[in-house]
């Protein structure tokens, strides 16, 4: 008998299972891809607290992010690196300059010791001495800003090698029958060969297909999830040469994006879409207008560089597991739930840069659901 079952193993499901294991319980995590498969491997790969939910006014979230950030920078440091940013302005009212300028010393603030780095306002002169690449860009200035980027896959396996090697079961490639055994009475998995696994406690991870899983369970309809399509870009970084990441607005609708260099694969992220889609998140596709619209932004900023089609190098898209929420896409907090009923703890929405947190939330939840004293919380110190 397992303590805990697991379904999902992307970055919250082997996230649990490596917290969960290294506390003590006993932990089978099921995947029927690989880990990482889905919208775990196709991020923007940022870990950040998110400089533009300042304007939602989701400081909590920020602050637990930074926070977070400050964490997977020290236990994860081949895996998460600083990088400077710069946020570039276009041309307009110069109150959105100094209005930067007081959003980028609040993320430092709201980081506190986990602060990394200057922040501060820049002219538009002192934007084109950093990134020369934008000397052709309409800007009236901007600012710079420190965040993190990662290897978004590369969280997912070493959490899901921290897991096994704490004792966790991981299958992957396996499709399962799961079958709940009444009031407080614990699940069975029925696998493919007719191996049956109970476990007392059931964790649902399945990122965007949570209320798909929930149905084939026979748990209640809540449309938990809502989630929102994001499209990324690549160009190689001899086409598109940049020091500094950029955070820009759109030319065309405002939202924030980012063009993002990734030396270690010589080459520069571009993106995201927002968009609601009906399309089955393991089915996804890239359309010509989620090129297009990302292409306006980056020849926006770098007109000399006369950037096509053609200098696309690659294109991913992936869907953000959000809570379900009304509002424009872009507008939806980040923030998760855990949603415990009898033996099952359903988590959906949060970030990749929260995930820990939640993981560590989750396994304290589990540990009230079995009735036991769990050893302490060790992922914000033990090296992954």
């Amino acid at each position: 008998m397992q303590d805990v079952l697991i379904l999902g193993g992307g970055i919250v499901g082997t996230g649990v299972a490596r917290d969960a294991a290294m506390r003590g319980l006993r932990v089978t995590l099921l995947e029927r891809r690989t880990v990482g498969w889905g919208t775990s491997s196709r991020s923007s790969r940022l870990i950040h607290g998110g400089i533009r939910y300042l304007e939602l006014g989701d400081l909590g979230l920020v602050r637990e992010a930074l926070h977070e950030r400050g964490i997977l920078l020290r236990v994860a440091p081949t895996l998460v690196h600083e990088a400077p940013f710069l946020f570039v302005l276009d041309r307009g009212a110069w109150w959105q300059w100094l209005r930067i300028g007081i959003g980028v010393t609040l993320y430092k603030l709201l980081a506190g010791r986990d602060s990394l780095g200057p922040h501060h306002p820049l002219t538009r002169a002192g934007i084109v001495a950093r990134e020369p690449a934008l000397a052709g860009a309409p800007l009236i200035g901007g600012a710079l800003y420190q965040d993190a980027r990662g290897d978004d896959i590369g969280l997912v396996r070493a959490n899901a090698a921290g897991a096994r090697a704490a004792g966790a079961t991981i299958l992957e490639q396996t499709e399962a029958s799961v079958e709940l055994l009444g009031e407080g009475g614990g699940v069975v998995a029925t696998l493919p060969n007719g191996e049956r696994i109970e476990a007392r406690t059931l964790v649902l991870a399945a990122g965007p297909w949570t209320d798909r899983v929930r149905e084939a369970i026979g748990l209640p309809a809540r449309h938990l999830v809502g989630g929102t399509k994001g499209v990324h870009i690549t160009f190689t970084a001899t086409r598109l040469p940049l020091r500094h990441a950029i955070a820009l607005r759109h030319p065309d609708d405002q939202r924030v994006m980012f063009c993002i260099p990734e030396p270690e694969h010589d080459h520069v992220l571009v993106g995201t879409t927002d968009t609601v889609t009906t399309e089955a998140p393991d089915a996804l596709t890239v359309g010509d207008d989620d090129i297009r619209y990302l292409l306006r932004a980056v020849q926006h900023l770098f007109p000399a560089l006369h950037l096509t089609t053609a200098d696309v190098a690659d294109a991913w898209a992936g869907v953000r597991p959000l809570l379900d929420q009304r509002g424009a896409e872009s507008s939806r907090s980040r923030e998760h739930l855990l949603l415990h009923e009898g033996c099952v703890l359903t988590m959906a929405g949060g970030k990749l840069t929260t995930y820990r947190a939640m993981a560590e939330e989750a396994v304290d939840r589990l540990g009230t659901m079995l009735g036991r004293a769990l050893l302490p919380c060790r992922t914000d110190t033990e090296p992954l």
